[in-house]
């Protein structure tokens, strides 16, 4: 393999995961060797700290004697990471456009399949790097020299990334060349990636809902779950029988896959990636000829608008970012095996449950949300509607509109259920589903109006709008305060509200900082984003 090559495409790629921060450095007079280095480090820096927030979870458990509790989180990122490695596998390798630039290039099929791979590693990896840490805990705790602590820990965290990387590949590559995809590609893909989430979804619910607890204090724990019981014996007892088992399965998988891959994917991966770009093109001038013909330009517009959303990945990253890493935050950080019944709450916890409301909204909409990313969905075609005799802050209005009403769905779905699970008075629901409503519109205004400040018209995968800003650090970042801040907040809320001599105060203050909050909201995105499109 020519390293010189490899380092070429992947300066390319890394330019395209996040263009933003490329621009930036580029303003700054950073270019070429410079600029590589730059957006290298800007991973790196992310990477380390990202360790520490959850390093600061994660520290006070001691895994050693929790075999239960460490099978859990391995299951809970492992699915997460099956989840997000198949949506990256097929943005970074099919739905980007940068192929037909390869083509005429020196560039062998390796040395493409390499460099994008490892563009999908730097998507992925900080969804699972808490595996990292959970292996490095588990042995230091053990009493492993910390130096082979941290080896052993990044050797196994790379094997199983590296697994589920190749279990994927498989999976996305192997689906992509049957007859079926080739007829009715985005419906495929979004059936696999929706499969792929219910899956994940269900897993995680499924794992957190076996109630088998045993111990007390510090060695509270969970029942284990046996598929992952080899990976924690390679920690627990390093020198065992038991470790050598868990190295061998290891190593048999990888070996299976990685032999599947060189033989079944990498010989046909130009062929196949070029025949499924032609499909695509040939399937949007198919659809160009079946368009239904109109007599109003509105219903035309709206019409458009449906039509963005059938990206094949779009909607099952907006649920992803929606259902899924919320309920990876709340189970990571919550208390296991709580029970929460509100069956017996009165009237007097309304302002909580809407406050309640405004954070949850907070926690799902965010710069992976459909708000945040349709006026970029128009790609060129945004400059061709500024250009029409039409009101364009009507045309934007319709839009926001759209990712609204979609993502208040979504949100409202989530607390029926989460309001049937725990018992829910209907008057503290109806609290609850008001303050999800009204935070989720004042949320849409938010990245709506940053989509548009931060509007990108040349991309070539749905990632790339995605890492807008500070990428998939500030997103976990955003979620993590959210979660964070919104549970302090609650948490004094309710106790003030449980002591009736502070009710009164704490409902007069909650209700002022709501309402002149809502009212500065509004008249800034009026004045700062509206009132340019007058």
């Amino acid at each position: 393999m020519n390293k010189q090559q490899l380092r070429a495409l992947m300066a390319v790629d890394l330019r395209l995961a996040n263009p933003q921060v490329t621009d930036r450095y580029r303003k700054k007079g950073k270019t070429g060797t410079a600029l590589t280095k730059k957006l290298t480090n800007q991973f790196v820096y992310n990477t380390i700290i990202f360790i520490f927030i959850y390093g600061m979870t994660m520290f006070m458990l001691d895994f050693s004697k929790m075999p239960g509790m460490f099978t859990f989180y391995v299951g809970l990122f492992v699915l997460l990471g099956i989840s997000q490695s198949i949506s990256s596998i097929y943005n970074v390798f099919f739905a980007g456009k940068d192929l037909a630039s390869y083509l005429p290039l020196p560039f062998r099929q390796k040395e493409i399949f390499f460099s994008k791979t490892l563009i999908v590693f730097l998507n992925v990896i900080p969804f699972t790097l808490p595996l990292l840490l959970l292996f490095f805990f588990t042995g230091w705790r053990v009493g492993i020299f910390i130096p082979l602590a941290i080896i052993l820990a990044l050797v196994v965290f790379l094997l199983v990334m590296l697994l589920v990387f190749m279990i994927c590949s498989l999976i996305v590559f192997g689906l992509t060349k049957t007859k079926l995809f080739k007829r009715h590609k985005n419906a495929v893909m979004s059936g696999l990636m929706a499969i792929t989430m219910i899956i994940a979804v269900g897993g995680i619910l499924l794992m957190n809902g076996q109630n088998n607890y045993a111990g007390t204090g510090a060695n509270f724990d969970r029942a284990p779950i046996a598929l992952f019981l080899p990976l924690y014996q390679i920690f627990k007892t390093p020198f065992s029988l038991a470790s050598g088992e868990g190295w061998l399965g290891l190593i048999a998988l990888l070996s299976l896959f990685s032999a599947l891959l060189k033989y079944q994917v990498l010989p046909h991966l130009s062929e196949q990636l070029t025949q499924v770009n032609t499909t695509e093109v040939n399937s949007a001038n198919s659809r160009k000829n079946k368009r239904i013909r109109r007599t109003k330009l509105v219903p035309i517009l709206d019409a458009y608008n449906w039509q963005l959303l059938k990206e094949p990945n779009l909607l099952l990253q907006v649920l992803s970012s929606s259902i899924m890493m919320p309920l990876i935050f709340i189970l990571t950080f919550a208390m296991n095996g709580s029970q929460f019944n509100f069956a017996k709450l009165t009237p007097k916890w309304l302002g909580v449950f809407f406050v309640a409301g405004l954070v949850f909204s907070a926690m799902t909409v965010n710069q992976t949300s459909l708000a945040g990313n349709l006026i970029s969905l128009d790609r060129e075609n945004f400059e061709f509607i500024t250009s029409l005799p039409i009101s364009l802050k009507r045309y934007l209005q319709r839009k926001f509109r759209l990712g609204f009403l979609l993502e208040l769905a979504i949100n409202i779905l989530m607390l029926l259920i989460a309001a049937i699970a725990f018992k829910l008075p209907l008057v503290l629901l109806v609290a609850l589903l008001a303050g999800v409503a009204w935070g989720t519109y004042l949320m849409c205004l938010h990245y709506f109006q940053r989509d548009y400040r931060l509007r990108l018209t040349n991309w070539t995968s749905i990632t790339q709008l995605f890492n807008r800003g500070g990428g998939n650090l500030a997103l976990i970042a955003m979620m993590f305060s959210s979660i964070i801040i919104g549970a302090i907040i609650i948490t004094i809320y309710s106790m003030a509200i449980a002591f009736s001599h502070l009710a009164i105060l704490a409902n007069s203050i909650a209700a002022i900082v709501v309402i002149g909050g809502s009212i500065w909201a509004c008249y800034h995105y009026q004045k700062k984003f509206w009132h340019l499109f007058e």
